[in-house]
C-alpha cells in the first residue's frame, strides 16, 4: 500500500482532519459543561470530564502538522516554500474576524463583563494579548481564547523556524535533512519542558501564574504535530513506501486504543485533582506528556494510509462529523457562553444543574451560532484568503 494518495506533494489534502477537529471541539464542550453541573467533581467519570481539555492538545497537534507540512515538504522537494506574507494574511483572517464577532456578540448579548475597563483592556482583548498581562485580564473575555494567543505566537514562530532548519540543511542529502529536522523537534520539545520547569519553580508572579498559557510551555504539542509533518513529507519523496509506514497505516485501531489508554491513565491513575485546579511539578509533566501522546495516537490514522480505508477513517469523514469539524472554530468560541446561558435557564444551584440538559442546550445553540459564523463570515473569508489556490478546508488549520 502506498501513502502517495495523501503525501505526494506539499499541497496534499488530509480529509480526516475535519473529523479530528470535531472530536477536539466536543471534548472541550464536554469538559466545560461538566463544571457547572458538578460532573467534574463526582462519580466515576469525574476524572474523565476533568481531563477532556485534552481537546486543546489535539487542536495544537493539528496546527503543528498542517501548518508545518507545506514548509518542510517544499524543503525536501527543493522548491520555494509558502509565501510568508500570504501565510500571515491567511492565518490572521482565520483567527481574528470570527473572534471579534464572538467577543462583541458575547459582551452585548450575554453580558460578558470585561474585568478591567479602559482602552488598554479592550486593546488587549481584541488583539488577544490579555494572556500576557495579568491573571485577572487573562481570565476575562472569552476565557478559552488563551489558546488563540498561543496559536498566534506559533504563527509568528513557524516561518522563522522553517527558514532556520532549511538554511541548516539545504546542501545536505535527504537522510541528513530528516535527521536535522528530528533534532530540531527534539530541541523544541526539550525547550518546552525546560520552560515549564522554570515556570513551576518561580515565585508567584506573571510568569509563574500565566507562563503555562504561553507558547513555550506548549511547544511540545506543536513539535509532535510537526514531527508527523516531517514523516509525512519525507515519505512523499520516496519511490516506495517502507514496510514500517505501511504497518503504521494499517494499525488504526491500535493507535486509537493507545490514545484511549493514555487518556485513562491521566484521568484515573495519576492521582490528579478533580476540577480546574492548577497542577505543578511532576504530575503536571506526566499529564502534559500523556495529553501529547494521546493526541499523537489520535492523529496517526489521519496522517498515514489511504483515507478510504478503515472504519476509523470513514468515521472521521462521516458527513455530520465533517460538518462539526468545519464549524469547530465557532463552536469553540461560543460554547462557553451558551453553557452559561443554559445553566442560567436551569435555575439550579451551581453543581446541581442537569448535565444532559445543559450539554444539549449548549451544544444545539453553539452549533447554530457556529453555523451562522461559518456561512456568513468564515467561509467567505476562506474564499478570499485562498483566492488563486485550489484547496479544501481540510488542508488548512483551524
Amino acid at each position: 500500500m502506498s501513502l502517495a494518495v495523501q503525501t505526494r506533494d506539499r499541497a496534499a489534502i488530509f480529509p480526516c482532519f475535519d473529523g479530528l477537529r470535531a472530536m477536539a471541539a466536543i471534548m472541550v464542550l464536554l469538559h466545560h459543561a461538566s463544571f457547572p453541573t458538578g460532573k467534574m467533581f463526582k462519580g466515576y467519570f469525574a476524572g474523565f470530564f476533568t481531563h477532556l481539555d485534552i481537546g486543546v492538545a489535539v487542536f495544537f497537534l493539528i496546527s503543528g502538522f498542517l501548518l508545518y507540512r507545506p514548509f518542510v515538504a517544499a524543503a525536501f522537494a527543493g522548491t520555494a516554500g509558502p509565501s510568508v506574507r500570504r501565510f500571515f494574511r491567511r492565518r490572521l483572517l482565520r483567527i481574528y474576524p470570527a473572534y471579534w464577532v464572538a467577543l462583541v456578540g458575547i459582551i452585548i448579548f450575554f453580558g460578558l463583563p470585561v474585568p478591567v475597563r479602559g482602552a488598554r483592556s479592550y486593546v488587549e482583548y481584541f488583539t488577544l494579548l490579555q494572556t500576557y498581562d495579568s491573571v485577572k485580564r487573562a481570565a476575562g473575555g472569552i476565557s478559552q481564547a488563551w489558546t488563540l494567543s498561543v496559536e498566534l505566537s506559533f504563527y509568528a514562530f513557524i516561518p522563522l523556524y522553517a527558514w532556520l532548519l532549511r538554511s541548516c540543511s539545504a546542501a545536505l542529502p535527504a537522510v541528513r535533512r530528516v535527521r536535522i529536522e528530528a533534532a530540531g523537534l527534539v530541541a523544541m520539545y526539550a525547550v518546552s519542558v525546560g520552560f515549564r520547569e522554570l515556570v513551576f519553580k518561580l515565585h508567584p508572579g506573571r510568569v509563574h501564574n500565566l507562563g503555562i498559557y504561553w507558547l513555550p510551555a506548549n511547544l511540545d504539542y506543536f513539535a509532535l504535530g510537526m514531527g508527523l509533518a516531517v514523516a509525512s513529507a519525507w515519505l512523499a519523496t520516496l519511490d516506495a513506501t517502507p514496510h514500517w509506514a505501511d504497518l503504521v497505516a494499517e494499525l488504526t485501531w491500535v493507535w486509537w486504543l493507545l490514545a484511549l489508554a493514555c487518556f485513562f491513565v491521566v484521568s484515573k491513575a495519576l492521582g490528579l485533582p478533580l476540577g480546574l485546579a492548577r497542577v505543578d511539578g511532576a504530575k503536571a509533566f506526566a499529564r502534559q506528556f500523556l495529553y501529547g501522546a494521546s493526541a499523537f495516537f489520535l492523529l496517526l490514522p489521519a496522517v498515514f494510509g489511504r483515507p478510504d480505508r478503515g472504519l476509523i477513517r470513514r468515521f472521521l469523514q462521516w458527513g455530520p462529523i465533517v460538518y462539526l469539524g468545519l464549524i469547530s472554530y465557532g463552536i469553540y468560541l461560543w460554547h462557553q457562553a451558551w453553557i452559561g446561558k443554559a445553566f442560567e435557564w436551569q435555575r439550579q444551584p451551581v453543581f446541581l444543574a442537569s448535565f444532559p440538559a445543559v450539554l444539549t442546550t449548549a451544544f444545539v445553540w453553539a452549533v447554530i451560532t457556529a453555523s451562522l459564523s461559518w456561512f456568513l463570515l468564515e467561509r467567505p473569508l476562506l474564499r478570499v484568503r485562498d483566492r488563486g489556490r485550489v484547496a479544501a478546508p481540510s488542508a488548512v488549520a483551524p
